[in-house]
């Protein structure tokens, strides 16, 4: 194995050891001599990759960009209504959470960093929802009277609870359902209404005239 290769190995260990440590402990508690003896590493060669605990921050919250912004581009390559690509990418988002600790504590840093404010990728995810819903009221998948900002400001409040959820062992099963369960609450209110059938349409699903079929 080549310098460069190993240097490689070794900052991809440093980072996911960082992400158990901080989904361990939080960022506060995060110590880079728990993520070196984490990662089975000394804290030299830690400081060799990152200078100190906010570099390695940053990496985290880098890498769960990347994994949103591999979402959108899923998103933007497929057909069909941007109100399923909505829930689909609150599904996988959800995934992600559950089974990669590095998007996972990539969010907490996030948050952390925050002190307040908005997060960073918070505002990425924002953005994302709104350019599905924007296009699902285009599309017609999303009823006009819906509005944008009350859709969104739900399904973020959904994603802080899902990503609390993802931090417990075994996890997954749960938020998944937790997730069906909201959407199979909420998307009735959120597609269009149906036309009322006319007596006409009455009669087709009845299989014939205005007698119905002979006995």
């Amino acid at each position: 194995m080549g310098r460069q290769q190993r240097s490689v190995r070794s900052r991809d260990a440093i980072v996911r050891a960082a992400a158990r440590v901080i989904d361990r402990y939080g960022l506060r508690a995060a110590t880079l001599s728990r993520v070196s003896a984490d990662a089975g590493l000394s804290k030299g060669a830690v400081y060799f990759h990152f200078a100190d605990k906010d570099a390695l921050a940053s990496a985290l919250e880098a890498r769960a960009a990347r994994a949103l912004d591999g979402l959108a581009a899923a998103r933007t390559r497929e057909a069909g209504p941007a109100l399923t690509a909505l829930v689909e990418t609150t599904r996988e988002l959800a995934d992600l959470l559950c089974r990669d600790v590095v998007v996972r504590a990539g969010f907490q840093v996030s948050c952390d960093r925050a002190e307040g404010g908005v997060p960073v990728l918070r505002r990425r995810l924002v953005a994302l929802l709104v350019r599905l819903l924007e296009e699902a009221r285009r599309d017609g998948s999303l009823a006009p009277d819906v509005a944008v900002e009350d859709v969104v400001a739900t399904v973020l409040a959904v994603t802080v609870g899902v990503q609390i959820l993802s931090r417990q062992p075994g996890a997954g099963q749960q938020v998944s359902g937790v997730l069906e369960h909201f959407w199979h609450a909420t998307l009735p209110g959120l597609t269009p209404a149906l036309p009322a059938p006319t007596p006409h349409d009455r009669r087709e699903a009845g299989g014939g005239g205005a007698g119905g079929p002979a006995g």
